[in-house]
């Protein structure tokens, strides 16, 4: 515990000055800008070798088809459990057991039923 000063107590001492400990500290200043060196030697600048330009690089025909993401579909619980069921058989037989998959086999079928009608 700390021992009072008797002056905190003096209805007549002049007001303390309360002291930071980052008085001492100088100010803080934008640097001065760099004087460009006289030396010649350390005037010189390595050669960069020129940006060649970008080709532009052409579409690729691929066979694959495009992925459209996340399609906020409601189905069934009934039907989300049989799928679910369906994905882990699939994957115990060493498959990759995607339900979306099996879902966009389903829809393809179910199109290709369509426009054949």
């Amino acid at each position: 515990m700390k021992t009072p000063r008797t002056s905190d107590f003096d209805p007549n001492a002049s007001e303390r000055k309360l002291k930071s400990p980052m008085e001492d500290l100088p100010s803080i200043e934008n640097p001065a800008p760099a004087l460009p060196a006289t030396d010649s030697a350390s005037t010189l600048v390595p050669s960069m070798p020129p940006v060649l330009p970008v080709r532009d690089v052409p579409p690729t025909a691929s066979n694959k088809r495009k992925m459209k993401q996340r399609q906020p579909y409601d189905i069934y619980t009934d039907q989300y459990e049989e799928l679910k069921q369906l994905a882990l058989e699939d994957r115990m037989r060493g498959g990759a057991g995607s339900m979306s998959a099996m879902v966009r086999d389903a829809i393809d079928a179910y199109i290709a039923k369509q426009r054949s009608d």
